[in-house]
């Protein structure tokens, strides 16, 4: 088979170009496949000798010549935005990293002025005209966990690959027939290194405890959760680390309650590392923890290379965590009663160091047994065979048929970006609002991706 895979590539920033970097070998194996990217130059050489890269409008001018297109979606127009106009005219398999998907919809209509396609897409999915929902996301008032807008990308595909359960779960409402399947994230399967080595190394004594963090910081990931129940377990098990890994920005809130109960220099957020580093610093650590709520049915590839490093886990018991087996991944209630059952987990790893051996090496299994690169290259290529067999489906609309007006699409494009820039300001305060407005203008500053790989570093 011929196939266009379109992802974003390292140097961008995103878990995504990790995850692609690392599938594409395994899927090149029994496939010829070219690379269509947003027009930069590819930091890994090994990847920019190998395959060939087309621009969009390469990719549109010899379409015919592919048995399939890949599109990698997640949530950040800047990344994925490019792919739309190619979706719409060439048809292939999305695969979701997140099923809400906001930003990217929203940079897509809202941030181009385009309401009309975005009422559109309320009045298909909910009924009625659409109108007042896309004025409430217009204005930022409306939780995006109880909003889809992914319908158009769905229907502008032949096929659909989730990661999870839960996500299929979900995208089948929009699916309209077409094809879903759930082929799980492959992560690289390595080798593990010496943890006593590494606490050394790091700074740790041999006898701490390290909870590692794995989860790209936001408002919606429960860092905020994590501190008091570190302050009530630090009074009887001193020895308790708490290591931050994962990019992004807390909130002003948060950073200022971690300053305040780091006075003896147990919580550490160590900045930008490298593939290495970041791999050594999972291996170094006890257990791993990644409390999030909501969530858009993502997989956490962050948590799965936690899990291939043999390290037990805590997770919020909701949405697609809720698909980890017990015997390797804790789940935590997110409720009034989260602070306590997370002191109670942890105080049984603390006191129990059988237990925490046990839950490492039952990751470590899952990891091998269902999450290896290989098993998901074969997944992807055994779907793409069967989509490509199967009859292509209209979808129920002429999506981003027509450009708005230039007046009403200023006005609208101004309107949202100041309700974003509001809402970064309430999250994250006036400094970090004003870089992101600075790094990407034209998105006021919309948050980057949340599907969580390998993590980047902390501004």
């Amino acid at each position: 088979m011929r196939l266009a895979f379109f992802s974003p590539f390292n140097p961008l920033k995103t878990g995504v170009a990790d995850y692609s970097e690392e599938l594409l070998p395994h899927l090149s194996a029994h496939a010829e496949v070219d690379l269509v990217t947003g027009g930069y130059t590819l930091a890994n050489k090994e990847i920019r000798d190998r395959y060939r890269i087309l621009s969009p409008e390469e990719f549109l001018a010899s379409a015919g010549r592919y048995d399939m297109a890949v599109y990698q979606l997640a949530n950040n127009v800047e990344q994925h935005g490019y792919m739309a106009p190619c979706m719409k005219r060439a048809p292939g398999i999305a695969v979701l990293h997140d099923y809400y998907l906001h930003y990217l919809m929203l940079g897509l209509t809202l941030l181009k002025g385009d309401i009309r396609t975005l009422r559109r897409i309320f009045a298909a999915r909910y009924g009625g005209s659409g109108s007042a929902l896309a004025h409430r996301v217009l204005f930022g008032m409306f939780d995006p966990y109880q909003v889809s807008t992914v319908l158009p990308l769905v229907e502008m595909s032949r096929g659909v690959i989730m990661h999870n359960a839960f996500g299929e779960s979900l995208v089948s409402a929009d699916a309209g027939g077409r094809p879903v399947r759930v082929i799980p994230m492959g992560i690289p399967i390595r080798p593990l290194l010496d943890q006593a080595a590494l606490k050394r190394k790091y700074g740790y004594e041999p006898d701490d405890f390290v909870l590692a963090s794995v989860s790209t910081l936001s408002h919606t990931k429960r860092t905020k959760a994590i501190l008091p129940a570190l302050k009530r377990l630090w009074r009887k098990h001193p020895r308790l680390h708490f290591l931050i890994l994962g990019g992004g920005k807390l909130p002003r809130e948060t950073r200022h309650e971690i300053e305040v109960l780091n006075d003896r220099g147990r919580i550490r957020m160590p900045g930008w590392l490298a593939a290495e580093e970041y791999w050594e610093c999972l291996n170094l650590a006890d257990a791993a923890i990644d409390l999030r709520y909501p969530s858009g049915a993502e997989t956490s590839a962050s948590l799965l290379r936690a899990m291939s490093a043999g390290k037990p886990l805590i997770v919020s018991r909701q949405g697609s965590f809720l698909e980890l087996p017990d015997e390797c991944a804790w789940k935590t209630p997110v409720d009034n009663t989260e602070e306590s059952t997370l002191c109670e987990y942890l105080t049984a790893m603390l006191e129990c160091p059988p237990l925490v051996s046990r839950m490492g090496a039952a990751a470590r299994r899952q990891a091998e047994t269902s999450h290896r690169l290989e098993l998901a290259a074969d997944a992807y290529l055994r779907f793409i065979r069967e989509v490509a067999d199967s009859a292509v489906r209209a979808p129920s609309e002429d999506w981003f048929d027509a450009p708005p007006s230039r007046l009403s699409g200023a006005a609208y494009a101004t309107l949202y970006k100041a309700s974003r820039a509001v809402a970064l300001l309430r999250n994250y305060g006036i400094g970090e609002t004003l870089r992101r407005i600075r790094t990407a203008p034209e998105q006021a500053g919309a948050p980057g991706t949340a599907d969580e790989a390998r993590f980047r570093g902390v501004a």
